[in-house]
């Protein structure tokens, strides 16, 4: 009777593994496919005991049978299988100490739970990582040329940012104020805190220099639509493949760019990804 309870927990995690290997993957799998391959791991593991030719054979069944008899199937599914496997036992043997004077029925449900909601953890956290890593190409090193100073910025082009100057219909692209602090004539710094949100088409208090640099921008937040200032740059050199250089659109400063992708300074307007302005 034990063998049988052994060969039923083998079974219920290889199945685990085997869907999350599946949807990780993008792999699309038959249940009767991914149930054969646990049950036929699980027999070989329980009858050979924990020996190295049986565990080795046991995972050569788990990815055979599951995703085909193929070179292809170990080096892609396989390193995940082994992964997940890795995550569920140690987590498990961890565990097991608060789990020893459970009933089996509960013991083999309580596992199982556990393993089947840390993997769901562990898909989540992957597509994370794998959606950074995608976006990542959207990261290029640029230079901005403005009020006469040359600025370089690590940016990012944000195919959800569709702004536009109104009048113009110039793309909009959000720069750090932080990041670009250093670099603005103080005049100009000193007229940026004395211009007011609730008054935004006043802007007295730029010089008049500054002042046909301005543009007024709508931009749409969760609460309202609000008014901006926007500023048109001389230039600005993104590095890329190929490179492109965008002259006289609009910038909006923004103080709140802790949240920008990758720890850049700039969000890029999408149209950035074309080597059409």
């Amino acid at each position: 009777m034990y063998g049988e309870w052994l060969v039923l927990i083998n079974t219920l995690f290889n199945l685990a593994i085997l869907t999350f290997t599946a949807r990780v993957t993008g792999v699309l799998v038959k249940n009767s496919r991914l149930l054969m391959s646990s049950i036929c791991s699980s027999f070989v593991a329980v009858i050979g005991g924990q020996m190295l030719w049986t565990t080795i054979l046991s995972f050569i069944l788990l990815i055979g049978i599951a995703f085909h008899f193929k070179i292809r199937s170990f080096q892609k599914q396989g390193p995940i299988v082994l992964t997940a496997t890795i995550v569920i036992g140690g987590l498990l043997t961890a565990l097991q100490p608060f789990l020893k004077n459970l009933s089996v029925t509960h013991f083999i449900m309580i596992c199982f739970l556990l393993a089947v909601l840390n993997l769901i953890a562990f898909y989540k956290q992957w597509g994370f990582v794998k959606l950074e890593r995608l976006s990542g190409q959207f990261v290029f090193d640029t230079t901005l040329k403005i009020f006469g100073a040359t600025i370089p910025l690590y940016a990012f082009v944000d195919t959800g940012n569709q702004a536009i100057e109104p009048l113009s219909g110039k793309p909009v692209h959000f720069v750090s104020y932080t990041a670009l602090r250093p670099h603005l004539p103080s005049a100009f710094r000193q007229s940026l805190i004395e211009w007011q949100e609730t008054d935004p088409y006043n802007v007295s208090m730029f010089s008049e220099d500054y002042q046909r640099y301005i543009r007024f921008i709508h931009v749409n937040t969760v609460q309202q639509q609000t008014v901006v200032l926007g500023f048109r740059f001389d230039e600005w050199h993104i590095k890329g493949e190929p490179s492109q250089v965008k002259t006289n659109e609009y910038i909006v400063l923004t103080k709140k760019a802790k949240n920008f992708p990758h720890s850049t300074a700039a969000i890029l307007h999408f149209s950035a990804l074309s080597n059409n302005s």
